[in-house]
């Protein structure tokens, strides 16, 4: 079974075993994350869309360049589609690093629409990761299932 979490001008699918957290400020929901039962996770944050993807996620890297050492970072084709055709401005890139003797994943996507701009977080140890990337694909492609149909809504 999957639960459905909506919120952020979006909805998303997500494993009925998971648990899920929001984040706020100034007591609006400005992000969530989801989180699998062997500690994996999916963060979503909302930036506003004068954000560029690119700059978000330079931010996140640098939050994370000084959160670990000897970090690895490589540019990855972010390969989104919505409406059937690939998402035009999108940067997506995994960073690589030990954390108490694992090797672990994380995988930052973002993109801009709808006037807003979205970072999503992948985090999981190496053989965690390879094994939960379809479920972590299916969760994002759901959120841009969601955006999609909420885009021609407004525009009838």
């Amino acid at each position: 079974m999957t639960k459905i979490y909506q919120g952020l001008g979006l909805s998303c699918m997500y494993p009925e075993n998971w648990s899920l957290s929001e984040d706020t400020e100034d007591g609006r929901i400005v992000g969530f994350t989801l989180e699998s039962p062997t500690s994996a996770f999916m963060t979503v944050t909302e930036y506003p869309w004068t954000v560029a993807p690119r700059e978000a996620l330079e931010q996140a890297q640098d939050v994370m360049k000084s959160e670990y050492d000897n970090i690895e970072y490589d540019a990855i084709d972010p390969e989104l589609e919505l409406d059937g055709q690939p998402l035009a401005d999108s940067r997506a890139g995994d960073a690589h690093f030990y954390y108490l003797d694992l090797l672990v994943v994380s995988r930052f996507v973002a993109f801009t629409v709808d006037r807003k701009t979205y970072l999503i977080q992948i985090q999981a140890e190496d053989r965690d990761f390879e094994g939960l990337e379809r479920v972590f694909k299916a969760m994002l492609v759901s959120m841009l299932h969601s955006i999609n149909v909420e885009s021609k809504r407004a525009d009838t």
